[in-house]
Order: C-alpha cells, then structure tokens, then sequence
C-alpha cells in the first residue's frame, strides 16, 4: 500500500487537520524532529510517531522511511493536505516505478497566492520540483539513492528527485496539494523571494521557522 512520512518541527498548530486528511488506510508516521512543543501528542492520535532531537529535515524524512512498511513512499510536509483527487491518484499508481509531486496551491484563495502558484507550477513542467509540500517515489528509488541529502538544508527536494530520476519515472500530475501560506503571511512575497534567490546563490541558510 502507501506510507505517508511526515517531517514535523514544532507543528502543533497544523499537524492534527494534515493527518485527518489522510484516510486510516495509509499508513502514517511523523518524525518529530526537535520539537519542544504538543506535535508529539497530538500526532500519536493518529499515527506513528518518531523523536529525534536534531532538526534536520532530509534526516527526519530518511529515519520515516526506514520504518515504512510499504513499497510507495509519500514525503508530506506538516502544513500541507491533498485534495481527495490527489489521494486517489495516489491509490492508483503506487505500483509504478515513479517519482514526482503534485501541483501546488494555497490553502487562501488570494490574487497573490494564485499567481505564486501558476508560478511555481510552471517548475515542474520542466521536471524541476515547485516545494509543493509533497514528494512521492518508489521504496526502490529511494533505497538506490540512500534518500534524501542531510547535508543540505535547502533544495533537497529538488536534489533528490534529481538523482531519483535516475532509476524511476519522473511524474508531474495534474491533481493539487494544499499547503499554508504562513511565511508569505510572516515575511511577504517579495522578502520570501529575494531570500530564496539569494540564498540558493551563494549560501546554505536553513529558511527561517515560521510557526
């Protein structure tokens, strides 16, 4: 079947509507990953739950997959949910050898969000990910490339999918995540940008928290 492996930094406000969204009949793990605050009690409701002490994103993700009881692995991130489309889809080809994400939007429907989201989803027509909040691949793909990158602190999404493509097909599909639109709330879409552009040019800086 599925194993949804959700990374979880201090997400007591958002984790419990993202584990609800998804039906009881995929399995659920949440790696706390440095949390100090309720994620830890609030997710064990639902899921299985991790604690590791170092906040470390890609770590996280990769101890979620050792513990995966299934072939199709969903990296999912704490704020973000998939419409039911989405999560049919998902039913439908867990038994390719894929990697891909979803289309992005906002869980807002402003003028703003809507134009950053044709933005994004522009990305990925050109197989480059568009941080949707979700990643799914194969338990094979990801095995052959000893997971996600934990040197890294930002574009590890992308960077894995890039070595990913190497032994699966890469799918894009037409179908939605829902993810929170709380850092341009936070920092505006100018500041996020700018912040992005520079620090995928010359830097490693983890993105601010935002919670």
């Amino acid at each position: 079947m599925i194993s949804f492996i959700i990374p979880a930094y201090n997400e007591e406000k958002y984790i419990e509507r993202t584990l609800i969204n998804i039906p009881n009949r995929f399995e659920k793990i949440v790696v706390c990953n440095g949390c100090t605050d309720q994620t830890n009690n609030i997710a064990k409701k639902y899921a299985r739950v991790l604690n590791v002490n170092e906040k470390n994103v890609s770590k996280a993700r990769n101890l979620g997959a050792v513990l995966a009881k299934n072939n199709f692995l969903v990296f999912l991130d704490a704020d973000t949910k998939l419409s039911t489309n989405a999560l049919n889809e998902l039913t439908k080809l867990k038994d390719n050898n894929i990697v891909g994400t979803f289309k992005a939007k906002f869980n807002k429907n402003t003028f703003s969000n809507r134009l950053y989201s044709t933005i994004k989803n522009i990305f990925p027509l050109f197989e480059l990910h568009n941080s949707s909040g979700v990643i799914f691949c194969t338990k094979f793909a990801f095995d052959k490339v000893k997971g996600f990158n934990e040197k890294i602190v930002k574009g590890e999404n992308h960077e894995f999918i890039k070595r990913a493509k190497k032994y699966a097909k890469y799918y894009f599909s037409k179908n939605y995540s829902i993810t929170s639109d709380r850092r341009f709330e936070k920092f505006g879409y100018i500041r996020t940008l700018f912040f992005w552009i520079k620090e995928y040019l010359i830097g490693n800086k983890d993105y601010p928290s935002i919670r």
